[in-house]
């Protein structure tokens, strides 16, 4: 498996792979309006993945000629998205793509969701929004891109590597795969629990 840095031309099929991933994602469960709640989503996700790979923080994972999994990976104070970013990139066209309501409510809930991070995570490797391709999943291309990952940072420098996730499986993907549980918690909106754990990756020194 070769992993690679995403290109404009890897757009589309990256926005698709998230968006499969994720449409059903309890986080991003807003609104019983289930064809709004998808186009906005989708948009959302679509304007991320462009601004990641903009920033040169999008990656595939690719076997063969087909990409099976993706990821976006940030550098220690690199973790957020400056607002005008999103608008230059396209998010100008929000009211005409898709309801502002619900797109508010979805980066309301990420936003309580990554006030979780502790302040100090700041200054280490931020994993963001990896996803297996359905056809590839069960197949363990989500630990060997966890494995490819944490050298990645490793041969980068890197001493942490953080990641938020939502989920239980979730979070026991990430400690079969050497991550230590930080922290958990629960915030409550839009008539529905959310869970939130914190991981980090802690090299050995030596």
């Amino acid at each position: 498996m070769i992993i690679r840095t995403a290109t404009l031309e890897d757009l589309d099929h990256v926005t698709k792979l998230t968006y499969d991933a994720f449409h059903d994602y309890p986080l991003f469960n807003v609104s019983t309006d289930k064809p709004q709640l998808q186009q906005a989503l989708y948009f959302l996700l679509y304007l991320n993945t462009l601004a990641n790979i903009r920033r040169e923080d999008c990656f595939v994972c690719v076997e063969g000629s087909e990409i099976v999994a993706s990821f976006i990976l940030k550098a220690p104070q690199q973790h957020q998205i400056s607002f005008w970013t999103y608008v230059k990139v396209g998010g100008w066209q929000l009211p005409f793509k898709c309801s502002p309501k619900i797109a508010g409510r979805i980066m309301q809930n990420l936003s309580q969701s990554d006030d979780v991070m502790p302040e100090e995570f700041g200054n280490f490797w931020y994993i963001d929004t990896l996803v297996v391709s359905p056809k590839y999943q069960g197949q363990k291309i989500g630990s060997r891109t966890i494995s490819q990952i944490i050298d990645m940072v490793e041969k980068r420098g890197g001493k942490d590597l953080c990641l938020i996730t939502n989920t239980a499986i979730n979070s026991v993907f990430y400690q079969k795969n050497g991550f230590n549980e930080v922290t958990r918690s629960s915030f409550t909106s839009f008539g529905q629990v959310n869970d939130t754990w914190v991981f980090k990756y802690e090299y050995t020194i030596g």
